[in-house]
């Protein structure tokens, strides 16, 4: 049995509008990446079997998001997660999450914070140009996320060793020398940007200096959305041929195993003559 991803699509589609709207009103620059860029530049919107929304900031225009994100969305169906104002959220991105949803995600069944239907909120910081300091800087983050990990998972990694350098640090302190890590090298205006967050090998998320700023608006279901006017470029490099679909066996849901929402959640207009539909209450199915 499949979860409803129509369900899931319409909510996550609202969360991406009061992102945009936010946005827009505090003058911060998002951007779709990942799978949602593809999703924009192939389907106008979703890719069918995608379960999230990836939406990415300068680091810049990330810590004005999370200076205003909070109080914007006090009053709203929707909250942000991350490590800074919630500790338990042990992550180097940030999530926001529609209240009153609650999803078991792959990678995170053990997970001790919040956890709702979603879409993610990535940084984009500057990565060094030497190989040497790239190996230093990806050892480092693997180092601090070994011990976090270890810190709130300990029956996964029970061979973890507890004599580390990074032992005896506190995860808020931990959190701290990570960020610091992230962002040594932001300051560089000719160095090129990377996701550091990114599910993908280091440095492969990259984006150019002379792309980071110039967008395109695209269709993305019923939004208008920026994409990065090198969408080409930026594609081409993190998947190779993005405009070819994957096998069948391969159009699959990655992160959402099963999900429940309270109450009545409106969908987008996809029936005939546009009404839109309502879903009853205590929606819940898995993934299969």
């Amino acid at each position: 049995m499949m979860v409803d991803m129509k369900q899931i699509h319409g909510i996550q589609l609202d969360i991406l509008k009061k992102v945009a709207y936010l946005s827009s009103k505090h003058h911060i620059k998002y951007f779709m990446t990942g799978g949602s860029a593809i999703g924009a530049v192939r389907h106008q919107g979703f890719i069918p079997w995608d379960d999230d929304i990836d939406i990415g900031f300068t680091r810049h225009d990330f810590e004005k998001f999370l200076q205003v994100a909070p109080t914007e969305f006090k009053s709203t169906e929707y909250f942000v997660e991350e490590n800074r104002l919630n500790p338990i959220y042990e992550y180097d991105f940030a999530k926001v999450m529609s209240k009153g949803t609650r999803i078991l995600e792959r990678g995170r069944e053990e997970a001790k914070s919040q956890n709702g239907i979603f879409i993610d909120v990535f940084p984009f910081d500057k990565m060094p140009a030497g190989k040497r300091q790239q190996i230093a800087q990806k050892q480092i983050l693997q180092d601090i996320l070994k011990e976090i990990r270890r810190r709130f998972y300990p029956d996964l990694y029970p061979d973890m060793s507890l004599d580390t350098k990074y032992a005896s640090m506190t995860l808020e302190q931990l959190y701290e020398l990570r960020l610091q890590i992230m962002t040594k090298y932001d300051d560089r205006p000719d160095l090129t940007y990377v996701n550091l967050s990114s599910p993908y090998e280091y440095g492969k998320e990259r984006i150019l200096p002379n792309e980071i700023h110039q967008f395109t608006k695209m269709k993305f279901e019923d939004l208008k959305v920026p994409v990065l006017s090198a969408y080409d470029s930026y594609l081409t490099r993190l998947y190779g041929n993005y405009m070819k679909l994957p096998p069948v066996e391969k159009r699959i849901q990655r992160h959402i195993l099963r999900a429940s929402v309270d109450g009545p959640q409106v969908l987008p207009e996809d029936e005939p003559d546009g009404q839109r539909k309502i879903r009853p209450n205590g929606f819940e199915a898995e993934a299969g």
